[in-house]
């Protein structure tokens, strides 16, 4: 009987002490990426591998009674991602820096519902806008495009707005060219190897393959638009950023080439807890040089840049306690 009282003793304790150590609790979340072969689908990708390494004791590294994981599924892209945090189905996406001045400043769209909650937490890659131009041009500048024949991009496009604002800075109209080209579309190869346009504007990723293939193939070039007054573009459109593209991006281009484009922005809802933010910030940077490891195209990203150029919209509070904790603001 003593030994059946004291072994129900030892039940009785251990039950108690099993109970009363802390939750092991996880909170799990969504990024809205992008397209699967998108930069965005890469960083939202990595960003929850890095959220899952946070040490706790769910993980059996370490002693924090919370931890966290995410989802990054692809997406149609920008529009769609801004749409899905609007309605709380996404905690996180990626959004270009003009939908989210367009969203949080809420300038009349047909496409983008005003979204005066929305935060940023940090900015990423750009979206530049490239003017290609084929081998032996004499495309240097903007007087040397009169006459030429140029894609401008179909009205309605990223492509044609970027063109539009590029006319409207540089105080013409279509006329001034020879003739335009105002399809939709990405670029190829063909379209400047072959000679049938002289220029091609479009709005694309850096490095973009298509550009290389060009350059490989036929010798054709980006033009740096130093002198084709971009800062008459920033002064009329604030959510274009200058942008350079590394010298040795493209085959042809031996120095830096500066441009103008949109910057992806991570943002989130204000209702979004700081804890979650906070969490998701601090799994990046804390481990930033890991972080950069995993894709080349992360090389070029610096964090200075990241909290604080590019964003369209407030830093969310859980942010900007990080980045206050660590001395960058």
């Amino acid at each position: 009987m003593k030994q059946i009282l004291k072994n129900s003793t030892l039940f009785l304790a251990l039950t108690i002490f099993v109970f009363s150590l802390p939750a092991k609790s996880v909170e799990f979340f969504t990024i809205g990426s992008g397209a699967s072969s998108d930069i965005n689908f890469e960083l939202s990708n990595t960003i929850c591998k890095m959220v899952a390494k946070q040490p706790s004791l769910e993980s059996g590294t370490g002693t924090s009674e919370k931890s966290y994981r995410c989802t990054a599924p692809a997406t149609s892209g920008s529009l769609f991602n801004l749409a899905q945090v609007q309605s709380g189905n996404f905690q996180f996406a990626f959004a270009r820096s003009d939908e989210v001045y367009t969203a949080y400043n809420e300038i009349k769209s047909e496409q983008i519902k005003p979204f005066k909650e929305i935060r940023s937490i940090f900015s990423t890659t750009p979206t530049a806008f490239q003017l290609i131009t084929k081998k032996n041009s004499d495309i240097k500048d903007w007087k040397s495009l009169k006459g030429k024949i140029v894609r401008i991009g179909k009205e309605g496009t990223s492509d044609r707005q970027a063109f539009d604002y590029l006319i409207e800075a540089n105080r013409v109209n279509k006329s001034f060219f020879g003739s335009t080209i105002e399809t939709n579309g990405s670029f190829t190869s063909e379209d400047i190897c072959k000679k049938k346009i002289d220029a091609f504007g479009f709005v694309g990723t850096i490095p973009e393959a298509n550009i290389e293939k060009a350059a490989s193939e036929c010798g054709a070039h980006v033009l740096d638009l130093t002198n084709l007054n971009i800062n008459r573009v920033f002064k009329n459109a604030s959510f274009y950023s200058k942008i350079s593209i590394p010298k040795g991006t493209y085959k042809n281009n031996d120095k830096d080439i500066v441009t103008f484009g949109f910057i992806n922005n991570l943002i989130t809802h204000e209702k979004v807890s700081d804890e979650i933010v906070y969490n998701l910030v601090k799994s990046i940077f804390d481990n930033f040089p890991n972080f950069k490891k995993e894709n080349p195209l992360f090389n070029n990203l610096k964090i200075q840049q990241m909290i604080k150029s590019g964003l369209s919209a407030p830093l969310h509070p859980g942010a900007i306690r990080y980045y206050k904790e660590k001395g960058w603001m």
